[in-house]
């Protein structure tokens, strides 16, 4: 990989991309799909953070493991990974999202068209009923057939930061288990480096929930710390005020779960209306976040991946 890779508009120099992971079983898809990237030569070094204990981590130049001895939250994982780094530019990628072919040249044309904080599209794909689900419920605002606009927050699964942005408004909150991103590209947008989602940027996310209960559990401890960060951001998110009782979000859950279905919808009606059969769904799945919203955090799945 070469670091002599040199950028014109943003004063970037350097791209390092982070990737936390716990025993990911396909690590090495993911890292084959960055390093199989037309402008892979622009990598300075991918850093894997957590655990590898199948040795899938191809032997690659730059290619390498910070191993945290066993496992950490992504939060802290991603910390890890600001620090083993030195690029100017930073990608968050998670060890479940698969770069599509031009992922990379639409970041680094993001960047240089002067967005300091760039998020890249999600595929609105799954491989059974409750993967697809999960996929179409938590990233509807980010598919990779949405539009590209602003967006006042982002998720960690596919960002990419320059340095600069992490410099002024510091790393990713470790006492959130879920929801780090939320609290975290909001206090980008607060500092003034206004998110930018670009959907070509695209990833397909195969994560490993495949049943209700593993999509519910999910959703639920997702609500709980997100209820907490749109509360602690409630100026700038605009959050509602019933969010500030976790009774009325569980006594009204059905309502607030069929308004937010019904916006999806609404909002991308061409990809939901061709995956009708998963709307129900969706819907138990906003039902899942409020009862996490309105009560204790289960167990978590918010390690690596």
């Amino acid at each position: 990989m070469n670091r002599d890779l040199e950028r014109t508009t943003s004063g970037v120099q350097t791209i390092s991309v982070i990737i936390p992971s716990l025993n990911s079983p396909i690590l090495d898809r993911v890292i084959e799909a960055i390093l199989d990237q037309d402008l892979a030569s622009a990598v300075s070094e991918v850093v894997v953070v957590g655990k590898d204990d199948a040795g899938l981590l191809p032997e690659a130049a730059g290619v390498r493991l910070v191993d945290t001895g066993g496992p950490v939250d992504a939060s802290t994982a991603r910390n890890l990974g600001i620090e083993a780094t030195s690029g100017d530019l930073l990608i968050f990628l998670d060890s479940d999202c698969v770069p599509q072919p031009e992922w990379l040249k639409w970041h680094i044309a993001a960047h240089e068209a002067g967005h300091p904080v760039v998020g890249g599209g999600v595929l609105p794909a799954g491989s059974d009923y409750w993967h697809l689900t999960y996929n179409l419920s938590m990233f509807h605002e980010v598919f990779s057939t949405a539009p590209a606009r602003t967006r006042p927050f982002l998720p960690t699964l596919n960002l990419s930061v320059e340095r600069v942005v992490i410099d002024a408004v510091g790393g990713l909150d470790e006492s959130l288990k879920y929801s780090h991103d939320l609290d975290w590209t909001t206090r980008m947008r607060s500092a003034g480096f206004q998110p930018w989602f670009c959907p070509q940027a695209a990833v397909e996310h195969v994560h490993n929930r495949h049943t209700m209960r593993q999509v519910w559990d999910d959703c639920a401890i997702n609500g709980h710390y997100a209820r907490q960060v749109r509360v602690a951001h409630a100026e700038e998110l605009g959050t509602p005020f019933l969010f500030r009782s976790p009774r009325l979000i569980r006594l009204l859950s059905p309502f607030i779960a069929l308004g937010v279905t019904a916006r999806i919808v609404g909002k991308r009606p061409e990809t939901m209306l061709g995956h009708l059969s998963t709307i129900p769904a969706v819907f138990v799945t906003k039902i899942a976040w409020c009862w996490g919203a309105g009560g204790e955090a289960g167990a978590s799945s918010a390690s690596q991946k």
